[in-house]
């Protein structure tokens, strides 16, 4: 098996090789399996992230949540102690490069952890068995481990590996969602 190390620059520089075009089309697949599932429609609360660079991209899912008046949630990261405050947005609401260059709100209000429903997280690569493998700063582990929602991985198709290593902090996914469909773990 390879390690995490390797497994990240193996999936970090086939993302960056993907075109525009091939990110818009993989990401509007995923979102359309995303917002076709139960998952979506019987929650309320959604966290989700904004896409960096080549990930896959989440924009079509919160104008929909928009859309169809559910609250939206994003990370906001502490750059120093790594953790994650949950913060409600607006479709108006005013946006920053923050920490790790992630577009992140400006002046949102906490939101309350127990009101989310389902985490959209991103990740480099997740395994069958639903083991995330992230950037190695356990950003979403720390935060997932207080989380009492749905956690479903989300990325491309190519990012998903029979087994990645993981640790025993690590957290694992509930489901995945990639443009070929959803899985439950």
């Amino acid at each position: 098996m390879l390690s995490k190390v390797e497994i990240r620059k193996i999936l970090i520089e086939k993302r960056a090789q993907m075109s525009e075009a091939e990110v818009h089309e993989k990401s509007s697949a995923a979102a359309d399996v995303f917002l076709s599932s139960g998952i979506y429609k019987n929650s309320d609360c959604i966290m989700i992230y904004m896409q960096l660079g080549n990930e896959t991209d989440t924009s079509e899912i919160m104008k929909a949540a928009f859309r169809d008046g559910k609250k939206l949630v994003l990370p906001v990261t502490d750059p120093k102690g790594f953790e994650i405050t949950p913060v409600l947005i607006a479709e108006d609401t005013t946006f920053a490069q923050g920490t790790f260059s992630v577009t992140e709100p400006v002046g949102a209000k906490k939101a309350n952890i127990s009101d989310i429903d389902v985490v959209i997280v991103p990740g480099l690569s997740f395994d069958k068995k639903g083991n995330r493998l992230g950037f190695g700063k356990g950003c979403y582990d720390k935060f997932l481990i207080n989380a009492n929602a749905l956690k479903v991985g989300y990325c491309y198709d190519f990012q998903v590996l029979d087994e990645i290593p993981a640790d025993e902090h690590d957290i694992k996914m509930d489901y995945l969602i990639t443009e070929k469909g959803l899985v439950k773990i």
